[in-house]
């Protein structure tokens, strides 16, 4: 939950395999809308990002995860995603990674021991048309933050 202290710091990986990246499906209670978002979690207090990233991913999907470089940085404020919830405010680091062990279903579920997660592989054919939050990472995914934030040259 955000607090008065600042925004809420999450984890996230950007995992690949066979073209398809790792999401989870979800819907907002307060808004209704559906959206897939990186696999990932809150940063306990005193946890450093790579050890709080391959702890949500072992505890989501019961896999272990490598997490590699820092990719992207992206802060949102939004609605909530409860109705007795009030705006959020995130800071959320994006982190290249490899997962192992993760248990793909034929129909590219994953079992996850957390009830309310619904992971799968999205196919990168699919990456443009997917609702995924927050969309400046799904921009960054797409090769278009480059060009939304050129600097023109005014020499």
């Amino acid at each position: 939950m955000s607090s008065a202290s600042g925004p809420d710091l999450i984890a996230r990986a950007i995992l690949w395999k066979d073209d398809a990246l790792l999401v989870n499906a979800n819907r907002n209670s307060k808004t209704g809308e559906s959206y897939v978002a990186l696999p990932g979690g809150h940063v306990d207090p005193g946890e450093n990002c790579v050890e709080a990233l391959k702890r949500e991913i072992e505890e989501e999907l019961a896999a272990q995860c490598e997490v590699g470089d820092l990719q992207f940085v992206s802060e949102s404020i939004y609605a909530g995603r409860r109705k007795s919830e009030s705006q959020r405010h995130e800071l959320t680091l994006v982190f290249a990674g490899t997962i192992a062990g993760e248990g793909t279903q034929e129909d590219g579920t994953i079992q996850s021991p957390e009830k309310d997660k619904n992971f799968r592989w999205l196919p990168k054919s699919e990456l443009a048309s997917a609702n995924l939050l927050p969309a400046d990472i799904k921009a960054f995914l797409l090769g278009e933050i480059e060009e939304k934030y050129r600097f023109s040259d005014t020499r």
